[in-house]
């Protein structure tokens, strides 16, 4: 790959125009997340335009990083120095709404939360767990979702199709805008998760859901994590919960439980949860919040997040947070495997960890900084990872601070599939300039 220099951004400029080209240190400084920080930053306005972009960058072999609303630029692997990020926000239009088929199809720059905006005045919504100002683009690239996958399923499930410019500047469309679309390969769902690596998207079709006539989170608390995640897990084999997440450490124990549905339905499960906790008894305690639409960034127990730490002085210290780890996990297994984690982060020098499962079953652990505030040097991340995998965790480095070094992998070690992956990277990518690296390898 080559650095970006006055001439290619002289014919970058002729392309999009000198207004949608910035190159200036300070706002260029301003837009590094993580480690990221762009050689220069450009806005194309269409997807002919994005295809230009891709062409010039090809032909200039300059690396590309697509980015939306700048919400997940420290996922993955480093992106590639010296690259030109590629904006797509000025792409935000909703192309087509069709209510009576539960169908949108919006450029991939338009935000989550104006898509939801425009949704809600016909009841509708697309059911996933994001921030407002994400864009629909960055949703798919990043295969973003959340606790309700447990009763609306992931995105994976709710993508028709969309529109993508290759690495090598063609335009291109995959999948459809109705429901029911079997024609052909399915190569819209490769592009999910691909963190830009495949192509540059510039419009996605979802399939959407009516929003629901009640909506709430329930916290149901426990003494401790074996009585209130028995009782939890159970409750949720039976009951089409919205979401359910549950916390460690327990003491005491505390889960969110995700309502949405109609009255009687939401009435019935409330019955049921009451039931189950006064049958239980031994401590057990259940909100019993009235039917109360709620926001959804409620289900990943936020209220029960780590915020303070108390010193061996008495002092309350605000924890840093220093990494995200994420895996996948059965219920069953959660209690044993949160046990050995516990120790493994307190002999890596992590001063505290909290951790959520999301049913039916994503663990997310956060780790914490020894006394609540970085001290010196932060906990050995490399050696917790080390110890996941050598167990057959399948641990994906979700997120780290700045200050905290890692030389692991962030995804983990190659698997087989990465062979074919790579092929897929080589046909869609033939110049190498999309996001090169994200995923490591390739």
């Amino acid at each position: 790959m080559k650095s970006i220099n006055d001439v290619f951004l002289s014919f970058l400029e002729k392309t999009l125009g000198t207004a949608n080209v910035v190159s200036d240190a300070r706002m260029l400084d301003a837009l590094a997340a993580g480690s990221f920080r762009p050689a220069a930053l450009c806005r194309p306005g269409g997807a002919e335009e994005a295809a230009a972009v891709v062409r010039l960058a090809a032909e200039h072999k300059v690396p590309l990083v697509p980015c939306g609303g700048w919400t997940a630029q420290a996922f993955g692997e480093a992106a590639p120095a010296g690259a030109l990020a590629v904006s797509l926000q000025r792409l935000d239009k909703l192309v087509e709404y069709n209510p009576d088929d539960l169908v949108a199809t919006a450029q991939a720059g338009m935000s989550f939360g104006a898509l939801q905006a425009a949704l809600a005045e016909r009841g509708q919504c697309l059911p996933l767990d994001a921030p407002e100002h994400a864009t629909l683009g960055g949703l798919v690239a990043t295969d973003r979702h959340g606790p309700r996958r447990l009763l609306y399923g992931s995105l994976r499930d709710m993508l028709l199709g969309l529109a993508v410019v290759n690495g090598d500047g063609v335009p291109r469309r995959c999948g459809g805008r109705v429901v029911k679309n079997v024609t052909g390969y399915a190569l819209e769902k490769l592009y999910i998760g691909s963190l830009g690596t495949l192509g540059l998207l510039t419009e996605v079709t979802f399939k959407l859901r009516p929003l629901p006539e009640t909506a709430g989170v329930q916290e149901l608390t426990a003494p401790n994590f074996e009585l209130g995640f028995g009782v939890v897990r159970e409750l949720a084999m039976r009951l089409p919960f919205a979401a359910v997440t549950a916390s460690f450490p327990g003491k005491p124990f505390s889960a969110q439980l995700g309502l949405e549905a109609a009255p009687p339905d939401h009435a019935r499960m409330l019955r049921e949860i009451e039931a189950a906790v006064l049958l239980t008894g031994q401590g057990l305690e259940f909100s019993g919040a009235a039917q109360t639409r709620a926001d959804a960034d409620e289900y990943p127990a936020r209220p029960r997040r780590l915020r303070a730490v108390q010193l061996n002085n008495g002092q309350e210290v605000v924890p840093e947070l220093l990494a995200r780890l994420t895996w996948p996990c059965r219920a069953g297994d959660f209690a044993g495997r949160m046990a050995k984690v516990d120790v493994a982060a307190q002999e890596a020098g992590f001063g505290a960890l909290m951790a959520f499962f999301d049913f039916p079953g994503q663990v997310s652990l956060e780790l914490f900084a020894e006394h609540g505030v970085a001290q010196g040097v932060p906990g050995n991340l490399d050696r917790l990872v080390r110890s996941l995998r050598g167990e057959g965790c399948a641990a994906t480095v979700a997120w780290k601070s700045a200050a905290q070094p890692l030389t692991e992998k962030v995804f983990g070690p190659p698997r087989p599939e990465w062979k074919l992956m790579r092929e897929i990277k080589r046909q869609f990518d033939p110049a190498g300039i999309l996001n090169p690296g994200r995923f490591g390898p390739f």
